[in-house]
């Protein structure tokens, strides 16, 4: 029994670190593998000649490869092709194509959120400064709070974990009820008490809780403001090469491992006490999971990543404000992984385009309307304004045509979500903009 469960426990730990390794993005796994052969008396470590391969993309301030310059400088020097978190906001709304003084109430908003992604200063003070109505200003907030990552532009906390809430299928009434007046009591693991109240069962609350608490309740984590995130260097590039992309790993500068068998003769000749035997055991076991960990790292990052650039291939050839609906259980279905596993291979991961460096998470944006509505926010209100745009003078569509328009074009949405990101969009019925022509 203590065989099994010792064997048990032996597993769980792997899995463990097979999770954590893939989690990491390259600068965290190469940190990993240095603490890794200081720990470890059996790995050592092969690093590359030189510690930086340029970009294949020419960016402005981008540095030649110079062997005098120490590893910290050469990631420094990489900030110019860096994202900060308000440059990343600033190409979705440039994405969306609004006209210029929507633009400008936009822009505004993204640069008064704090640190955490939350936009404290209230419409009526920020209509004030701008000299612009209170309900335009309402209009952009909704567009800001559409962004990525989920639950920017929240006032406060309940209404940035609603944001996230609402984002995210399937529908949990019972979670938003909690969000909106039990959030101390959840604090607090008062399930029985916030049951009683709802009339809910239990299990149902212990449930939806446990949803919340996996919601994010700081989205910028700090990172707003005209502060880089971090200096990166991109875990891959997505290059195009005579009208086909390509995916490139950045893993050149991670050191290769390598396991010394030299203790090996040791063991056997029996000259070590037990208790070290069985220390050099324990480091052979642990460098020949990581060497098998590292291996599944690199096959499933670089699944997540194709797949990825098969389905945002619009992004990638087009540039922003061409993204696709798409989500972590999407792709997990279509991989055949858990959402769990894409959910960590994305996890602190950055790509370099011709477009610039971007969270890998910013790639996963929300159907737009329900479930069974295909396009994505950004290919909803593009498509809109471009319909509208092009709307023959005095015969201006319905919402009701607009939707079918778009339903055929590939972009299925119903009436009611064309009519709520018409009025999103500032953009006046069907009648009021055949009365103005």
């Amino acid at each position: 029994m203590d065989l099994e469960l010792s064997q048990r426990q032996g597993m769980t730990l792997a899995m463990q670190t097979s999770m954590r390794l893939l989690q990491l993005n390259n600068l965290q796994l190469r940190s990993y593998l240095g603490e890794l052969m200081t720990s470890n008396a059996v790995v050592e470590l092969e690093f590359p000649e030189i510690e930086y391969r340029p970009s294949p993309f020419e960016r402005r301030g981008a540095v030649p490869a110079d062997r005098s310059l120490s590893k910290e400088q050469l990631i420094e020097n990489q900030a110019a092709a860096g994202a900060t978190a308000v440059h990343e906001l600033l190409l979705q709304c440039a994405g969306l194509k609004l006209p210029h003084a929507q633009q400008r109430i936009m822009e505004y908003l993204i640069h008064s959120l704090d640190e955490n992604g939350f936009l404290t200063e209230s419409a009526e003070a920020t209509a004030q400064v701008l000299g612009v109505s209170v309900e335009t200003v309402r209009k952009c907030i909704v567009l800001v709070q559409g962004m990525e990552p989920a639950g920017v532009g929240a006032a406060d906390l309940k209404e940035c974990l609603r944001l996230q809430l609402i984002r995210q299928p399937p529908a949990d009434a019972t979670a938003l009820r909690i969000v909106d007046g039990y959030l101390t009591e959840m604090a607090k693991q008062q399930y029985g008490s916030i049951a009683r109240a709802l009339q809910v069962p239990k299990a149902q609350v212990m449930r939806s809780c446990e949803r919340i608490r996996s919601l994010n309740p700081k989205p910028l984590n700090g990172q707003s403001g005209e502060v880089a995130t971090q200096y990166i260097i991109p875990d891959f590039y997505i290059v195009e090469d005579n009208g086909q992309l390509r995916c490139i790993m950045n893993d050149y500068y991670l050191p290769r491992i390598t396991i010394d068998r030299s203790y090996q003769a040791l063991i056997r000749s029996g000259q070590l006490s037990p208790a070290d035997s069985a220390y050099i055991q324990n480091n052979y076991k642990q460098a020949n999971e990581v060497v098998k960990f590292l291996a599944y790292r690199k096959s499933t990052l670089q699944r997540v990543v194709e797949c990825v650039m098969r389905v945002q291939a619009d992004f990638f050839l087009h540039g922003p404000g061409h993204r696709a609906a798409m989500s972590n259980r999407s792709l997990a279905q279509e991989l055949s992984l858990h959402e769990s596993t894409v959910s960590r291979a994305v996890s602190g991961k950055f790509f370099e385009c011709k477009w610039g460096v971007f969270p890998l998470r910013s790639l996963f944006v929300h159907s737009a309307g329900n479930q069974q509505e295909g396009g994505s926010f950004d290919q909803v209100l593009q498509g809109l304004q471009e319909l509208i745009k092009a709307e023959p003078p005095g015969a201006a569509y319905s919402d009701q045509q607009l939707a079918a328009q778009l339903t055929a074009q590939g972009l299925p949405v119903a009436r009611r979500t064309v009519a709520k990101y018409r009025q999103m969009l500032g953009i006046p019925t069907a009648s009021q903009r055949n009365s103005r022509r």
